[in-house]
């Protein structure tokens, strides 16, 4: 009996948890990529797109109420321009393909539409992108 019970109790609670990461997980379409929200580091959220592409956004990390306005960067193996400087990659390592993203967010809790001014390197934006939930 007790066995029974301990693998039912063990079933629950990894279902629960499960649920959990589900719940957790956001998905947004843009005008050029599906962007996914993939982990949090410390105060960091970072989020991936396309093939290598991935957004770290300063202060998200865990924030799924009262959202408004954060600062980040993107990064990819290559763009069409190679910025003076780098920053941390996808991989942890050194890229030169990287640039601003400013996320203003236009509804303040889960889930969240938003826009984003992205820029190459230090650069002025160059464009604007959208971000709509995808909800099931």
């Amino acid at each position: 009996m007790k066995k029974n019970y301990f693998l039912v109790t063990l079933a629950l609670l990894t279902g629960t948890v499960t649920s959990q990461q589900v719940l957790a997980d956001e998905v947004w379409t843009t005008e050029e990529y599906n962007v996914v929200y993939h982990e949090d580091r410390n105060n960091t959220a970072i989020w991936h797109y396309g093939k290598d592409g991935v957004i770290f956004i300063d202060g998200l990390a865990g924030v799924y109420t009262d959202r408004s306005s954060y600062s980040g960067y993107w990064v990819q193996g290559s763009s069409s321009v190679a910025c003076d400087t780098y920053r941390e990659g996808a991989d942890g390592r050194p890229t030169y393909h990287w640039g601003r993203f400013e996320i203003t967010f236009i509804d303040p809790d889960f889930p969240s539409r938003w826009q984003a001014d992205i820029s190459r390197c230090d650069g002025d934006p160059f464009i604007t992108l959208n971000g709509t939930p995808v909800t099931p």
